[in-house]
Parts: C-alpha cells; structure tokens; sequence
C-alpha cells in the first residue's frame, strides 16, 4: 500500500480492514423508519383517493360539513354520556336485584 493510498483512507476504511464497523446511533435507525413511514402515508393516501367512492368535490363537501356539525356533536357528548350511564346502572340494578330474588 502506497503512502497516497494509507492518506485516502477513513475511518470506516479502517475499521472494515480490521473486520469492525462503526456504531449506529439512534438517528441512524429513526430516520429510514420516518421516511418508510411518510411514503407508507403518501401511497396510503393516494391508494384512498383512487378508490374513494365519490369525487373528490363531493369528498371535501362531506369533510367540511362533518367539520362544521363537530360543536353540535361534541356539546350533545355529556347528555349521551349521562344517559348511557344511567342505562347502565338500571341494568346492574335490575341485574343484582334478579340474583337476590
């Protein structure tokens, strides 16, 4: 090996002649994970708009109005939830009460 090529050589060059490598940080194994990630979204996405049932005019006008009903839904959420829970407690009553009987 000539004096040029021992200056050419890195680090990792080293290490491999010596059968070793250089370790992996945590960016090294979450950065391909990110970036499978963001075009497993992208093809995802687009696999969804391809098969969408409706146009996409129609699609953005059910989004939008499912948006604009979200107050409406949410302020119904406790009464929903107070009834459920009332229900619930009738048919443990009525439960418990059975097995006494």
């Amino acid at each position: 090996m000539t004096l040029d090529k021992m200056k050419s050589l890195d680090k990792d060059d080293v290490l491999q002649l010596l059968g070793l490598e250089t370790r992996r940080t945590n960016m090294d194994y979450i950065v391909p994970s990110l970036a499978i990630l963001g075009v497993g979204l992208l093809v995802g996405t687009g696999i969804g708009l391809l098969v969408a049932p409706r146009p996409g005019r129609e699609l953005r006008e059910d989004l939008a109005k499912r948006i604009q009903d979200m107050p409406e839904q949410m302020s119904a959420l406790p009464k929903k939830a107070t009834d459920a829970f009332h229900r619930a407690s009738e048919q443990i009553s009525d439960h418990v009460e059975d097995r006494k009987a």
